[in-house]
């Protein structure tokens, strides 16, 4: 007999808050409005069935997108370097393991312009402008 432990609905409403933060935060800084819609019909980051991910999956998930996150913004402020990119792919593999395509390479990203990420970052009030 094997038990296996169900993850809960705060957790899959962590990992779509994480998907919706990748969308309107990270890939704006990187990608053109057209191209993020794009991105949105290929089905990249879609999380299909997550309720049926079990506590071990939908944690390792949620870790590699947080991976993901925090690389990408280390790319936005330090440039890139190549432990980083074993990193990203490593991450990367995972979200592939449970079927949530990120068509991504380090590279992809590597490439910014060199402004701070949170400089493209939407105001939270009128006040920060």
């Amino acid at each position: 007999m094997r038990i296996v432990t169900a993850s809960t609905p705060e957790q899959h409403k962590y990992v779509k808050e994480m998907v919706t933060y990748f969308f309107e935060s990270l890939f704006p800084f990187f990608f053109s409005s057209s191209y993020r819609e794009d991105l949105k019909n290929f089905g990249v980051l879609e999380l299909k069935d997550l309720e049926e991910f079990s506590l071990k999956e939908i944690l390792e998930i949620t870790a590699a997108l947080q991976t993901l996150q925090s690389l990408m913004e280390c790319m936005s402020e330090e440039g890139s370097e190549m432990k980083h990119s074993k990193q990203f792919e490593r991450n990367t593999k995972i979200l592939t393991k449970h079927s949530i395509y990120f068509p991504f390479n380090y590279d992809d990203f590597s490439s910014a312009d060199g402004e701070s990420l949170y400089m493209a970052g939407k105001a939270y009030n009128q006040w920060i402008i």
